[in-house]
C-alpha cells in the first residue's frame, strides 16, 4: 500500500510540474503562449526558424497531455476510496480522457500542419498570392485547433472533470474534504477559456487556467505523500495495541 501511494504521488507530481519543461522550450523558441495569438505572418516564420525546438517542445507537451488521461483516472479512483466506481466517477474518468484527447488534437496542429505551412510560407515569394493563401489556411487551422485544444481540452472538459472529482471526494471521502471543496473554484478558473465558445473573451489566459488545475493536482500529490510518510509510524502502534 505504501509503495502504491508513493508511486501515485510521484505520478501526480510529474503531472503537476513537468509542464514547465515544454513551456520553457517553446517560450524561449517561439514566445509561447503569446505566439498562440500571433498573426500567421509572424507565427509561420518563427515555426520555420525553430523547427527543432517546436518538435521537442510540442512533443513533450503532447506526451504530458496524453499522460493526463491516466492521472485523471487515478485521481478519480483515489477520490472514490474503497468504494466501487459509480456513475459520477465513470463520468469524471470520461471527462478526463476527453480533456487529454482534445488537448492532444490541439497540439498536433503545431507538430504537423502548421510546420508544413511554415515550410511552404518560407518557400513562397514575399507578397505573393501563395503566401496570402497560406496565411488564410493557418488562421483557419489555428482557430479550429485552438477551439478543440484550449477551449474544450484545457477549458470545458478539464473544468467539468475537476467539478465531478470534487463531488466524488465529498461523497465518497477517499481524499480530504477540503480537496473536494477546493476543486470547485479551481474548476471555475480552469473553465474560463471555454467562454470563447459563446463569444466571451476569457479574463483568464490558458496558462493561468492550466495552473489552477495543476496546483490542485499538486495538492493531491502532497496529501498522498503525507499519507506515505505517516503510514510506517501507524503500523507499530497498531501492533502494540
Amino acid at each position: 500500500m505504501r509503495i502504491q501511494q508513493l508511486s501515485a504521488s510521484a505520478l501526480l507530481f510529474f503531472q503537476a510540474f513537468f509542464i514547465f519543461a515544454p513551456m520553457a522550450i517553446l517560450g524561449s523558441a517561439i514566445e509561447w503562449p503569446a505566439s498562440l495569438d500571433f498573426p500567421p505572418e509572424q507565427t509561420l516564420p518563427l515555426i520555420h526558424a525553430e523547427q527543432a525546438a517546436v518538435r521537442l517542445g510540442y512533443g513533450l507537451y503532447l506526451a504530458w497531455s496524453l499522460a493526463f488521461a491516466g492521472s485523471a483516472a487515478l485521481i478519480v479512483k483515489l477520490a472514490s476510496g474503497d468504494r466501487a466506481l459509480r456513475a459520477l466517477s465513470m463520468l469524471a474518468i470520461a471527462l478526463g480522457v476527453a480533456s487529454a484527447l482534445a488537448r492532444a488534437i490541439g497540439i498536433v496542429r503545431w507538430l504537423s500542419a502548421s510546420r508544413a505551412l511554415a515550410d511552404a510560407y518560407a518557400a513562397a515569394p514575399e507578397g505573393s498570392v501563395e503566401r496570402v493563401a497560406i496565411e488564410t489556411t493557418q488562421t483557419a487551422l489555428n482557430a479550429y485547433g485552438g477551439t478543440i485544444g484550449e477551449d474544450l481540452g484545457v477549458g470545458m472538459f478539464a473544468a467539468m472533470w475537476l467539478a465531478c472529482v470534487g463531488a466524488v471526494i465529498l461523497k465518497d471521502r477517499g481524499l480530504p474534504s477540503w480537496l473536494g471543496w477546493l476543486a470547485f473554484p479551481a474548476a471555475a478558473v480552469s473553465g474560463a477559456p471555454s467562454l470563447a465558445l459563446i463569444g466571451i473573451t476569457s479574463p483568464i489566459d490558458v496558462v493561468l487556467a492550466t495552473t489552477s488545475m495543476l496546483l490542485w493536482i499538486a495538492a493531491v500529490a502532497v496529501v498522498l505523500l503525507a499519507r506515505t510518510v505517516r503510514s510506517p509510524r501507524a503500523e507499530p502502534e497498531t501492533v502494540h495495541a
